[in-house]
Parts: structure tokens; sequence; C-alpha cells
């Protein structure tokens, strides 16, 4: 209620919290008896004209925004003397309610955060509206693990450092508008914060916390080695040097964390935070501690919260990697944190292949399923990357479109190497590639050399029907949670012109996977692996936003 006021046709239950937005409760839709949250805004948010005339246009961009990384918003509603949200009524609790509770989540718990955020904020940006000031005080956390973005673009103009300082990339400081590049910087400072119970730097005044962000030496040393060049790479005090997109970003961390923790890292680190929702939800969060800061303007020692008993044995883990050199073995359990990528039997020159055990009944049920879902809806948006031996890395992100009897249509911007580093817009369609040229469209044949070829490649290594075709040919096949994992015989899949180069290459037999679904039976994640030590690739494509997506050649 604000100043007497209340959005007409709900009945208020009650209060579900406040922040420095309004005050949020839950309510009852009259008519559907669907409950919802309605926030209503702080006077100085209704009364601000500029912010209301911006946020208005956000609204409406929001209102058709469906993710499911993303809360809800079902309405903007404004009255002479009062303004609110009506939005999705999230079960679970803030991230900051669990950092204030449980302290650090541990490694696998913040990447499965940071991964979920991301493709939250992924989902805002597609549609043109920036967040403008990502803290743990606006992701939810469900209990079954799932992060959800809330309060898209609720900050006044110009004051977004003040909304969130200790998340305030350094250009939102010198005065720049918010935008995707400094959502990156947010939750990257979120996610380091994940990791070790405090914000990446601190300060005693505003003015020393906007110099630690523009000048303090990133502390990347305070995080595990296989996660620092996720937190130097999103804390770059230069926009243009973090990563170019969040869907750039989230296929490093889908690297990163495959390497480091295996292919159920996903699975396991939602896991965790579905315990510690549990945990903080029953617990009232601690009174914040105060602590001295530094010099050097980066976060106090003093504070630290203390480490859980599965936090140090994590860190330890992680430190034996280290000392070890490398992630090594063949795949191993699922359900074990220290969980590694799948590796193939044989590398090297090619060998004597010994009769393939039979296929797997449960691998071509699951391959059935997915042709079935993708039929219904025959296009997505997707990130890909190709990295390891046999040529230089790709890198791609765009939207494809099946279509039966003919091969995909792709629109991408596609990055390569040598001179082809830099990222071009390139549509594929049948045998064709447009390309442009200036303000114009050039169409050539798809496999002229440098980003047409490209695009081929990437065609090649993110198209679904990857994905059943090594669940057709599957000798090992298992299930741990959300997470498919096994290996395929590559002499099965010499129809496959990309795998019949790469058992060339590489001198493989198997072609190790893990495969993860959404609900409606279609592959959101897809990792291969094939080869070992230099002769390995590696292939990584992620998959969102599954509906009828046609692409048409471009005039």
């Amino acid at each position: 209620m604000v100043n007497g006021w209340t959005v007409p046709g709900f009945t208020h239950a009650r209060e579900l919290g406040a922040g420095g937005a309004g005050r949020v409760v839950l309510a009852v839709d009259d008519v559907t008896q669907t409950e919802v949250a309605i926030k209503y805004l702080d006077d100085r948010l209704a009364d601000d004209q500029a912010f209301l005339e911006r946020f208005r246009t956000a609204a409406r961009r929001l209102s058709q925004l469906e993710d499911p990384n993303v809360v809800d918003f079902f309405d903007f509603v404004e009255a002479g003397n009062g303004a609110a949200i009506v939005m999705e009524r999230v079960e679970g609790v803030t991230l900051r309610h669990i950092l204030a509770a449980k302290g650090p989540t541990g490694p696998l718990a913040a990447l499965s955060l940071l991964g979920g955020a991301l493709l939250g904020l992924a989902a805002g940006h597609e549609h043109k509206i920036v967040h403008g000031a990502v803290r743990p005080a606006n992701v939810m956390v469900d209990p079954a693990g799932n992060a959800k973005v809330t309060d898209f673009a609720l900050v006044p103009p110009g004051s977004e450092a003040q909304a969130g300082p200790a998340y305030a990339a350094p250009e939102i400081w010198n005065g720049s508008p918010p935008s995707a590049a400094a959502d990156l910087y947010a939750v990257t400072a979120v996610f380091f914060e994940c990791l070790t119970g405090r914000p990446p730097f601190s300060a005693r005044s505003q003015s020393g916390l906007a110099k630690a962000h523009r000048e303090a030496p990133i502390p990347v040393e305070e995080v595990p080695g296989p996660l620092r060049d996720l937190i130097a790479h999103g804390l770059a005090k230069e926009p243009e040097k973090r990563p170019a997109s969040v869907a750039d970003f989230l296929g490093a961390v889908e690297e990163a964390a495959v390497a480091a923790y295996g292919p159920s890292w996903e699975a396991q680190g939602r896991g965790r935070l579905a315990e510690l929702v549990a945990e903080s939800a029953a617990a009232p969060p601690p009174p914040p501690a105060k602590a001295k800061t530094r010099a050097s303007g980066r976060h106090p020692v003093a504070a630290a919260p203390r480490r859980s008993r599965r936090g140090r044995l994590t860190v330890a883990v992680l430190a034996a990697l280290l000392v070890a050199g490398a992630v090594a073995g063949a795949a191993t359990l699922m359900g074990e944190e220290r969980d590694e990528p799948p590796r193939p039997t044989t590398s090297g020159s090619p060998q004597p292949i010994p009769p393939a055990p039979a296929q797997s009944p449960e691998a071509v049920a699951l391959a059935q399923r997915i042709e079935q879902a993708t039929a219904r809806t025959p296009g997505a948006a997707f990130v890909f990357r190709r990295s390891g031996c046999c040529g230089g890395p790709i890198a791609a992100r765009g939207s494809l479109s099946l279509a039966p009897g003919a091969p995909e249509s792709y629109a991408m911007t596609v990055t390569g190497s040598a001179d082809t580093r830099k990222p071009a817009p390139v549509v594929l369609v049948r045998d064709t590639a447009h390309v442009r040229a200036g303000k114009k469209w050039r169409p050539v044949p798809a496999q002229t050399r440098g980003y047409p070829a490209l695009a081929t490649q990437v065609r090649a290594g993110s198209t679904p029907v990857n994905v059943t075709s090594l669940l057709k040919a599957a000798t090992v096949f298992k299930k741990a949670g959300a997470v498919y994992q096994g290996s395929a015989a590559l002499d099965r899949l010499a129809q496959t012109p990309l795998f019949a180069e790469l058992a060339r290459a590489t001198g493989a037999a198997q072609a190790g996977f893990a495969i993860r679904m959404d609900p409606a039976g279609r592959p959101t994640h897809v990792w291969v692996k094939i080869g070992t030590g230099t002769k390995a690739q590696v292939l990584s494509t992620t998959y969102s936003g599954w509906g009828r997506k046609p692409i048409n050649a471009p005039r």
C-alpha cells in the first residue's frame, strides 16, 4: 500500500519484504486466484518523472520477456498517488539472504548461480533491457536451486553506482549510462562474492570505492585457480576487454566449469544451491560483521565469513588438482564432486578398433524423444565454441532453424582466428552464405574461404542432429540428475563428415559426450570431446529459447 492506495483486483495476504525500490507484498488475483508479488515503488521513484518515462518503455519490453531465469513481469500500474509492479511470486530467498546466512557458496554453487544469472541477463539484453544494478539482493534462488534475476531497470538514471556500489563498473562511476558490459562486470562481482563471501573491492567511502573499482588490482588470487580467468575477464577495468556479450561469457563459463569439475557441474551446483536455500530459509541471516578496510581498496580480510567444512574440502580438492597439473583419467561417476569430462579410449595414431558394444536402447530412446521435441519447435538461440587441435578456435552465437530434408539455416555472429578474428555477421541458408559488404548482404558459396567457411563449420559442429547421432552411436550411456553422459563409437558416425574428419585428425575411436535437457525433451547444453592431450577437440553448444524461428536469406 502506498498512501492508502492498493493495486485494484488483488487481495493482499502479507508483506514479503522491503528494499531500496519499495515494499513487496504477497497478493492473490481476485479472478484467477493466482499468487503474485506486488512491489509498491518508493515515493522517490514514483515521483521521478525521468525514471518513470524510461521504466514505462522497459515495462513494455519486460512484459514480453518469458525466461526461466527471469522473474516474470506481469504489469506496471500507475495511479495518482503511487506506482506498483505486479510480478511472479517466486518461492525461495534472495542471494543476499543466502550469503548473509551461510557465507560463501562454494565453487559449484557459485558457477551454477552465475550461469543462471547470465541466462537471465541475456534474455533481458535480447529485449534491449539493461539491468543497470545487478547485486545479490535482486537475484532470487528457488527451492530447486534455480537463479532468477529481478528488478530490471529499477534504478533512476544517474544513480546506478549508488544503488550497488560494491558491484558498479568503473565506467558507471565515471558517469556512463548502464550497459550490457556493466551488467557483466556487476554479475562477475556477485560471482566473486559467492566464491569468497565478500565483494571484490571495499572502502570507507564511496569515493574510495570508486577509486578501487577504477584502479585496484583485480584480486584473482583469492578464487580457485580454474576460475581466475572468468574473474579477470568479467572484472576488466575497460568495457571492451570484458566478454563481448553475455553469450560469450556463458560459453567461457561452460568451458571452465566442465574442465575443472566435469560435465555434471551444473546439476551438482544447482543441488548445492537448493541446500543453501533450505538452510538459509530456516534461519534468520546473521547481523553483518564490521571490518576494517585495507588501504589498497580491496576487500577487508578480518570480516571473512567462516568457511564450511564442505567449502574447505572443495578448496583442498582444487589445490590437489592444480598440483597434479591437469584433469585426467576416464569418465567418473556423475555424482562425485570431482567429476571429470568423458575421455575417448584411444588417441594418437589410428589403432585397430575391436568390435563395438551393442547400441544402448536407453540412448536410442532419448534420441527419438529429442527428434520429436525439436520437430515441434524447430528453432533455437545458440552459443557455440570449438577449441583444441585440428584448426583454430571458433566461437559463434545467434539462432538456428531446422528444416526437414535440408541443412539448418543459421543467423550468427562468428569469430575465428587469423583473418577471421574480428566478429562478423553471417546468414547461412542451404549452400549459400550471406556476408555483409558495407550496408548490403553479398551471397557467396558456403565453402568460400573466410567467414562463409567458418560459418559452415559452426553449422557442422552445433547442429542438433549431432546430439541424436551421438546417442544412436552410444556404446556407454548413463544418467545422473539432469545430465546424460556416455561415449559413442566414431566408426558408427562415419557418415557424419565432422566426426569422420575429427576421427582422422585425432586418431580416436570414441567421442565422449555430456548432454543436459529441458523438461520438454530438447537439449540445452551439449559437450563433446574427441581425442586426448594435444590431439583433442572440444565442441560446446548451448541452446535456449526453443520455438519456431524461421531464418530467411537477407535482401
